[in-house]
């Protein structure tokens, strides 16, 4: 599974290669409103001023695969609060890590995730809708945002997150279990060996994992079930083979680096049995 994962360790840990291209899209060549008109009418009407009161950029442009349908709105029912810390070696870096919100849905299989950098104040939003079968990525900076939309597809499902799990393909149990917020989680180890050409010559070429995930992914995913069979078996297959699928994301998790950084994500609080929509648009909030 490759899955880039956000880090901001203030100034000296690098945006994720997939963060980095969408904020190319914010501060890169505009595109002309006939590039992204179908897009934007399809997915968020509201993100474009009427012909009469047309404004020179739209707030919020998603481009991607056109073949991929998304709603401009979701509904989830249970929340996640999390927060990142960084550190180089034992000092705390100031500003540094991330605020995280995770949604979950009871009553569809759809889940989203929404990181707000403490160093820059760059917001990423994740949503995964299995019953479309669509991912959508977006970044946004100063009331301005843009993102892809894909197909999902489990092995290259890349929601953001902070740390970089995504490099790791192999997650082994300890045996440790514990309770977090409530939920009965299992911690896994992972290390960083393989040449991903994303951390090649990094700092962070070098990085120990231990993650700690739900043991049933209902617990706060209860909309899990509603999955399209096919991939239900292939999660089953990638757990198997030792892969993780970032369907539940961990309640706790800690990396560290060869050169000594550090990244500890934890979970503040759950809320359950609260229905809340989230607009697509909220990014620029």
């Amino acid at each position: 599974m490759k899955k880039p994962i956000l880090l901001a360790l203030a100034m000296i840990l690098s945006m994720p290669a997939l963060h980095a291209q969408l904020l190319k899209k914010l501060t890169g060549k505009k595109k002309q409103p006939a590039e992204t008109e179908e897009t934007i009418d399809e997915t968020f009407p509201q993100a474009r001023g009427s012909a009469k009161n047309a404004q020179p950029e739209p707030t919020l442009i998603i481009g991607g695969d056109d073949a991929v349908k998304i709603d401009s709105s979701y509904e989830y029912d249970w929340a996640v609060y999390q927060e990142s810390e960084a550190f180089q070696g034992s000092q705390r870096v100031i500003d540094g890590g991330e605020d995280i919100v995770i949604y979950y849905s009871s009553t569809q299989a759809a889940f989203s995730i929404q990181l707000k950098s403490r160093s820059t104040g760059t917001k990423y939003h994740f949503y995964g809708d299995f019953g479309k079968e669509s991912q959508l990525m977006l970044a946004g900076v100063g009331g301005i945002a843009s993102g892809d939309k894909t197909r999902l597809q489990l092995e290259g499902m890349e929601p953001v997150y902070p740390g970089e799990i995504g490099y790791l393909s192999q997650l082994t149990r300890t045996g440790s279990k514990k309770v977090i917020a409530g939920v009965a989680c299992e911690e896994y180890v992972a290390h960083n060996l393989r040449q991903d050409p994303r951390v090649v010559n990094t700092n962070h070429s070098k990085v120990t994992a231990y993650v700690w995930i739900p043991m049933d992914p209902h617990a706060v995913f209860p909309g899990y079930s509603l999955m399209p069979e096919h991939f239900k078996i292939q999660i089953e297959r990638m757990r198997i083979a030792g892969s993780y699928p970032p369907v539940v994301m961990p309640l706790e998790m800690f990396l560290e680096y060869g050169n000594g950084d550090k990244v500890f994500t934890h979970t503040t609080h759950i809320i359950v049995n609260e229905r809340r929509k989230v607009e697509l648009g909220d990014i620029n909030k």
